[in-house]
């Protein structure tokens, strides 16, 4: 799927080397891996590119998590695959405290 102007411009609206990502580190990487698992189709394009443990880890949100909610939402709302709109939804489910 190419990735839609509202998911870029949200992307790009953020200063993600800014924001603290649960993996530790800054959250500059996260647009790829939100480009990536939007491009992705199938399961093992996908491999190593996982927004698990980077906008929720155990019940924890992150300073990146906000924006990455409106990068999700930017997604969902562009039309995503079934592959990458699972994916979406279930980060929102765990970043809901529901998991």
């Amino acid at each position: 799927m190419a990735i839609g102007e509202l998911v870029r411009a949200e992307l790009a609206r953020h200063d993600w080397a800014s924001l603290r990502c649960g993996c530790g580190d800054d959250a500059e990487h996260l647009p790829l891996m939100f480009e990536t698992i939007l491009e992705a189709r199938t399961p093992r394009d996908m491999i190593g590119y996982t927004l698990e443990d980077h906008v929720e880890l155990n019940g924890t949100l992150f300073p990146c998590s906000p924006p990455a909610v409106a990068v999700i939402l930017a997604a969902l709302a562009s039309g995503p695959s079934p592959l990458a709109r699972g994916v979406l939804l279930q980060t929102l489910w765990y970043m809901s405290g529901c998991h």
